[in-house]
Formats: C-alpha cells, sequence, structure tokens
C-alpha cells in the first residue's frame, strides 16, 4: 500500500517504533494488533497468520481487488453447494467450541480472584483471542450469507 512506518503506527494507533520492532523481529505483536494489521491490509487473516508473504505473492492493493468488486464476487460461483454446506458445518463447529471455551473460561477467571499482574496479562490475552475468534466467525457468517445468496441466485 506504500506505507510507511508513521502511517501504518496511526493506522493502527500503536507507536512507530512496535512497527520498526515487528519489523527487526525484536518483537512480537499482540493479538488484537494483528487482526488490525489482516483488516488494514485486507489481508485474510489465515494468510496473513499462515504465508510467508513476499513481493510476488502480496495482494495488489487496485480497486479490482476490493471487497464488493466483481473479481470478489465472481470467486463464490466457484463455490459448490457441498463445499458451502462443508463449511457451514465447520464454523458451526467452531462457534460450539468457543461458545464452551468461554463458559469453561469465564468460570476460571470467577475462580481466580484478586489478578496479579502475571494473570491479568493473560487474561488479556485470552479475551484478545476470544474477541479475535468472534471477529473471525462473524467474518465466516457474512461469507455464508455471500455464498447462500449467490447460490439462490444461481439455482434460480
Amino acid at each position: 500500500m506504500g506505507l510507511n512506518q508513521e502511517q501504518l503506527s496511526e493506522k493502527l494507533n500503536i507507536k512507530r517504533s512496535n512497527i520498526a520492532a515487528y519489523e527487526a523481529k525484536n518483537v512480537e505483536p499482540r493479538l488484537r494488533t494483528i487482526l488490525d494489521i489482516a483488516k488494514v491490509f485486507d489481508i485474510e487473516l489465515t494468510t496473513f497468520l499462515k504465508v510467508k508473504l513476499t513481493e510476488s505473492n502480496l495482494p495488489s492493493f487496485n480497486e479490482d481487488s476490493k471487497p464488493g468488486n466483481k473479481q470478489s464476487e465472481n470467486s463464490l460461483s466457484t463455490v459448490s453447494e457441498e463445499e458451502l454446506d462443508k463449511f457451514i458445518h465447520k464454523s458451526m463447529k467452531i462457534k460450539k467450541v468457543l461458545l464452551g471455551f468461554k463458559t469453561f473460561y469465564k468460570f476460571k477467571k470467577n475462580k481466580l480472584g484478586t489478578l496479579t499482574p502475571e494473570n491479568e496479562r493473560i487474561v488479556f490475552d485470552i479475551e484478545i483471542f476470544l474477541e479475535l475468534m468472534e471477529n473471525l466467525l462473524s467474518h465466516n457468517e457474512l461469507i455464508i450469507k455471500a455464498m447462500s445468496t449467490k447460490h439462490q441466485f444461481t439455482s434460480e
């Protein structure tokens, strides 16, 4: 996107020195920052976390690649009904696991009582993780809705 460290730090609402530390691999960003970086660059979180990004495989940041444009809509037409059903099933399983984890986490957190500084950091990280998972699930729901709509129109 042609952003320098200062511009990126403003978009992420963090210090420029943090960006420099991430680039130098001196510091790992928090989960919240990772999510925000993926949003700023409009990169799927899975891709951002699992694929080593290089100049050759970075997404192009032109108008055609933005969500909602023809290019992204056309890719939905290649999804079969079976693939959609599998995606929905997996998303529902993830949602159930997350709900169970949240219930368990709430129970454990209530038993902790007074938090030590280290426990506060752990609680913060878990809450950011939960927020990240909820964001991913809401993203899945949008994808399901878009794919379902596309299938409705193609089957009529």
